[in-house]
């Protein structure tokens, strides 16, 4: 059956095993009260917060029984995937993994740290990479591959230190590679600091199993005392805690204590209670080790009978852990895993390839451009220097007269920055007029606002209102752009805010109806010889938020609602907010509901105006609305600089044609 020396050295192993499971799980502090939340469980329905609580469920409970763990981690994989809640998956594979590897079906839990490694980097979830990465580690330690599982571990510190968290965690598990490899003052190194930590932070769990360690180490080192001391430590925190998974462990480890101070009597009593646990919990590793120290200590002791039985049982545990097909799928799942990593490095290989073709054909370009222009450069100094013995003949004479040239440019210089900063003041006074970001944010969900003026200062305008528990937006495009648009938009904005604020006029269509006889008494008062038909196109929202309703009003401008995944264009009236045709003729009122997570999109017709591409045509609306649906998933500032992009693909080396205004409002 083997000498107690072997059992020592299984005994290093084995301890590697147990600080691998308890370290697996980032940021674990307490448990949960599983009753209570099981009680939640009933009342939730199926959203996401339900796989969370089933995930944290599975997780605590498998301390208690292995096999519950997995049947709560389950339904949580069944949800998610009924929900499409593919962020979550990369947390409840690494749960199912770690469950599956206390449970010994190693195969099974590295495809699931696989397909989570996977998820998370879909995800770019670079902290649940490190979590895995130390599940991994751990997995490789219960298999006896401790080089393997140190570089996992390794990885996992790497990004824990990026966070400034958890790296404590990680550290545990390094100092029991250290216990395996005999390299005890580097194992208490990583230790203590694992134990101040723990201490600083009260972390009961994390404590129970640093005794652990701490009593393993000063086996080895043959300090039977202490090492007993720090195992009943760890027992008393086990019970405390009521963790029956690491409490299995905690006597076996108290177990070996005894056995150390000679009281193979007591050693055996220990053993017997990690037994019970371990067989409450399914525990296939832990009742494999115990049943192999058991043989061995009632061999001691004279009992063979017992011996025999439990050396019996160790065979049953040791062919389920070891068994060939298991080994097999492992495998199979790393070569699986190493043949993905290469193939993507092999498309790297070829992009970097087909890159770097590019560049040289680029350089190939550059040269010849560079040829041609010395050559022309060259005929052009030809050129010139017969100029200049020309010129030096007329020098004397073009003298005054560049004196003059330079003298009026100056003037034209000087009268331009002046107009410049005129109309640059212009900007900031149509600026501070315009409804602040503060403003939006603070009484909406989420917005984005695209403005951008042609020509410094703009003839489109937005702005907003909280009146009367509606939040009343308007974007609005004015007759001409630069300075007379601006113009216009400034005398719009000071309109709509005394018609709501001093008129008390709330309504959209009565506002616009409003807004135009302003807008006609303003530019065409009475008695004057001249007419203009000056005035804007604009959408006019009016939203309810309390009520879920959306009120509206348009010009000449059609604004949408995009709501899962699907585009609603609103009806518009075809007139403007001026003098001209159907002056006489009201505006209509919509009312429409809204749902939570629509998006509203108000706009001006700059956008769809713009001239470019290769053909130099019209952006057009449809492919606007295109974009929008494309990107609707996204967040409001991701969707605007999308649309800010797309539009300077467009528009090119081209000039722009119009004021560009976009404002869009999540429900």
């Amino acid at each position: 059956m083997g000498s107690f020396k072997s059992m020592k050295i299984g005994l290093a192993r084995y301890l590697v095993v147990l600080y691998c499971f308890v370290f697996s799980h980032v940021g674990l502090g307490q448990f949960m009260n599983i009753d209570s939340a099981v009680a939640v469980l009933k009342t939730l329905k199926e959203d996401t917060n339900k796989v969370i609580l089933l995930d944290h469920i599975a997780w605590d409970i498998s301390y208690q029984n292995l096999q519950k763990g997995i049947e709560y981690s389950d339904q949580s994989l069944k949800l998610a995937k009924k929900l499409k809640f593919e962020e979550f998956y990369s947390k409840i594979f690494n749960t199912q993994g770690a469950i599956y590897d206390d449970m010994a079906e190693r195969a099974k839990a590295l495809n699931f740290y696989l397909e989570g490694l996977k998820y998370a980097k879909k995800y770019n979830q670079i902290q649940e990479m490190g979590i895995i990465h130390n599940s991994m580690g751990n997995l490789y330690s219960k298999r006896d591959e401790f080089q393997k599982a140190l570089s996992h571990y390794i990885k996992s510190v790497e990004i824990a230190s990026q966070f400034k968290k958890d790296m404590y965690l990680v550290y545990g598990n390094i100092a029991s590679i250290y216990v395996h490899d005999k390299k005890l003052d580097s194992a208490v190194y990583y230790l203590n600091i694992c134990m101040a930590y723990h201490l600083k932070t009260n972390n009961e769990l994390r404590l129970m199993n640093n005794y652990m360690l701490m009593s393993e180490i000063l086996y080895e080192q043959k300090d039977a005392k202490n090492s007993l001391i720090s195992a009943k430590k760890s027992i008393e925190l086990g019970e405390k805690l009521n963790d029956r998974y690491t409490l299995a462990h905690a006597y076996l480890q108290l177990g070996l204590a005894y056995a150390l101070n000679d009281n193979m009597r007591e050693g055996v009593d220990a053993l017997n209670k990690s037994i019970i646990i371990a067989t409450e919990t399914g525990d296939i590793p832990t009742l494999e080790k115990t049943s192999e120290f058991l043989s061995e200590f009632y061999e001691q002791l004279g009992d063979y009978k017992n011996s025999l039985i439990h050396f019996k049982k160790f065979g049953i545990y040791k062919d389920s852990s070891l068994n060939k097909e298991s080994i097999r799928q492992v495998k199979n799942a790393e070569a699986k895993f190493e043949n993905e990593k290469k193939q993507k490095e092999i498309e790297l290989l070829g992009e970097k390839q087909k890159l770097n073709e590019t560049e040289n054909q680029k350089k190939k370009i550059y040269l010849y451009a560079a040829v041609f222009g010395i050559l022309i450069l060259g005929y052009v100094l030809v050129i010139l220097y017969r100029n200049n013995v020309l010129k030096q003949k007329t020098n004397k004479n073009l003298e005054a007269f560049n004196k003059e040239v330079n003298h009026q440019k100056e003037q034209v210089d000087v009268k331009n920055k002046e107009i410049t900063d005129s109309i640059n003041y212009a900007k900031r006074i149509q600026q501070s007029i315009l409804t602040s970001d503060h403003y939006f944010q603070k009484h909406t969900a989420d917005f984005f606002i695209l403005f951008k003026p042609k020509d410094i200062v703009s003839g489109d305008f937005y702005w907003a209102l909280d009146h009367e528990d509606r939040f009343i937006v308007m974007t609005a495009d004015c007759t001409g752009h630069g300075v007379p648009g601006a113009m216009m938009s400034m005398m719009g904005i000071n309109f709509l805010n005394e018609i709501v604020n001093e008129k008390k006029i709330s309504g959209p269509s009565a506002i616009l109806n409003q807004l135009r006889n302003d807008i006609i008494k303003a530019l065409n008062p009475e008695g004057s010889t001249v007419e203009t038909k000056d005035g804007m196109d604009c959408c006019l929202c009016s939203f309810d938020f309390k009520n879920m309703k959306l009120t509206y009003a348009n010009a000449n401008n059609n604004f949408y609602i995009i709501r899962n995944g699907q585009l609603i264009v609103t009806h518009s009236n075809k007139m403007p907010v001026g003098a001209g045709h159907g002056v006489s003729k009201q505006f209509e009122e919509h009312v429409v509901d809204i749902l939570k997570n629509d998006l509203v999109i108000t706009l001006t017709d700059g956008y769809a105006d713009q001239f470019g591409g290769q053909k130099g045509k019209k952006y057009k609306y449809k492919q606007l609305e295109e974009v929008l649906l494309a990107n609707a998933d996204k967040s409001l500032s991701e969707i605007k600089k999308v649309l800010d992009e797309r539009i300077e693909i467009w528009k090119g080396d081209l000039e722009q044609v119009d004021d560009i205004c976009i404002v869009g409002i999540k429900v």
